[in-house]
């Protein structure tokens, strides 16, 4: 057949100042210079997460969530696939281990410029046939574990996290290690021994407030055979939690005799209530409640009214690994990576005994996975860095009774989608803080006491009622919490200023 294909004669386009002849163009069917061929290979490379070794094409399916790397929800497990090609010869087998890492940094306080804890490790083992052929393709499944246990602590496992503030940085970083072992008396000098390809992945699960949140609180009843001396009942319902504010007197005022009495008198006077069990939604509003009872003297209820502060903190507490073990360990890498490499360019994978073998050939059994669980005579004292999230706002004041001061208020819990309670054994945790401080007047700071008090509140990705329905929109299908990816920003931003 010709390569110039038979075209039909011109067609006429008619209007009305006449006839125009327009020329079919010609076809060819091969392309010359001026023509481009489209390629399938990069256009489904752009769709799917594939990484490749001299011996292995490793594929983690689709690009669903357009993040930078492989992303993951609860209870969600990966699920890829490993391809031989080039010299497949001598391969005796090929392990995929998922390891979870806690990564800390602190300086100025004598410890580790950076050390590093493994605090999850699973792996299976692809079965692989005698003499494994080029192009032979082995599925595999690795379940992520809901729950971790460390230092004898069982906790969520936590998200991936970046956060650095000042002298302290801290990390949750997961990533799937595929290895790929040759038999090394038979291996031929052309070949490496070991092949590793580790890929950074996104663990973020979506957690939900234990019950349903109220979002409104009801009003604390009367205590008639009080008479208010204490106030509103602390139990004003069993959705309801009361906490007493405990009062302290100025710094500043040491030097001065206070009244008789001292602080007794005020002990019961400032009541902070909020729904019970402490569990909210990150973005939405907690609602809360302030009383102050001083029904002997109205006029300093009056006072305190003008100068309260309700607000919500983050707190990031790390454990650095003490100074002179992170040498210890740093020689041993270090010594270990040298004789590694007089064996082979690429360094044989560490051994891990403590790795969860499955009993299946292609999925890990579900449930705790077990860590190497170091000894918290390893770390050094805790560090905390705390940061400011949102103020809380009074919106009703009504006066219970003579001296009796309701206050009615809400807060904001952060920014949707980007708040997750959690923590690793004892080494890690971040947590959430109500602040709440009433200040005596300036002028009365001498004579009258303060009320502070701090309470830890979890706070949670999504609703509480939302994951069925979205299963169902998803077919089944975990979708991660992205908006726990706004950390990870930071860390891009600061690769980049120092790139």
């Amino acid at each position: 057949m010709a390569d110039i294909f038979t075209v039909p004669s011109a067609f006429f386009d008619s209007d009305a100042y006449g006839s125009t002849s327009l020329s079919t163009p010609t076809y060819s069917s091969v392309p010359n210079s001026t023509e481009i061929s489209l390629d399938a290979e990069p256009l489904f490379r752009r769709f799917s997460w594939v990484y490749r070794t001299k011996s292995m094409n490793i594929g983690l399916g689709r690009r669903v969530w357009r993040t930078r790397s492989p992303a993951y929800g609860l209870n969600d497990r990966i699920e890829g696939s490993v391809r031989l090609n080039g010299h497949t010869e001598h391969i005796e087998d090929i392990s995929i281990t998922l390891e979870g890492n806690l990564l800390v940094s602190v300086l100025g306080d004598g410890g580790a410029p950076r050390s590093n804890s493994l605090f999850l490790s699973r792996s299976i083992t692809l079965p692989l046939s005698r003499h494994p052929l080029v192009g032979d393709e082995h599925p595999f499944a690795i379940s992520i574990p809901s729950e971790i246990t460390v230092q004898d602590v069982t906790a969520l496992t936590p998200p991936s996290f970046y956060r650095c503030y000042d002298d302290l940085s801290g990390e949750i970083a997961y990533s799937l290690k595929i290895s790929m072992t040759r038999r090394g008396s038979r291996v031929s000098f052309k070949l490496e021994p070991n092949e590793t390809k580790i890929i950074p992945i996104l663990y973020f699960p979506k957690t939900r407030p234990m019950d349903p949140p109220l979002s409104t609180m009801p009003k604390p009843l009367l205590d008639h055979d009080l008479r208010f001396t204490s106030g509103p009942s602390l139990s004003i319902s069993e959705h309801i939690d009361s906490f007493l504010l405990k009062p302290r007197w100025c710094s500043l005022s040491s030097h001065v005799k206070h009244p008789a009495g001292g602080l007794e008198p005020f002990k019961n006077s400032a009541i902070f209530s909020l729904p019970a069990p402490q569990s909210f939604v990150s973005g939405e509003q907690i609602p809360f409640f302030l009383s102050l009872v001083f029904p002997h003297s109205p006029a300093q209820g009056a006072m305190y009214t003008k100068n309260i502060k309700v607000s919500l903190w983050k707190q990031l507490t790390v454990r650095p690994l003490k100074s002179s073990l992170a040498k210890l360990f740093t020689r041993a890498k270090n010594s270990s990576a040298k004789t590694s490499r007089s064996r082979s360019s690429t360094p044989d994978p560490p051994h891990n005994e403590d790795d969860q073998r499955s009993n299946s050939p292609f999925e890990c059994s579900p449930g705790h996975s077990r860590s190497n669980s170091p000894s918290i005579d390893m770390y050094g004292p805790p560090v905390t860095q705390r940061w400011h999230l949102t103020t809380g706002r009074l919106e009703t004041r009504s006066e219970y009774s003579e001296g009796v001061h309701l206050l009615r208020g809400s807060i904001d819990a952060g920014y949707l989608g980007q708040g997750c309670s959690w923590k690793v054994g004892h080494l890690a945790q971040l947590q959430y803080f109500f602040e709440i401080e009433i200040d005596a007047p300036a002028h009365m700071k001498d004579h009258l006491p303060s009320f502070k008090m701090q309470k830890e509140v979890e706070l949670t990705t999504d609703c509480w009622e939302t994951m069925n329905r979205e299963l169902q929109s998803t077919g089944g299908l975990p979708a991660p919490a992205l908006g726990l990816g706004r950390c990870l920003l930071e860390k891009e931003l600061n690769q980049n200023v120092y790139a």
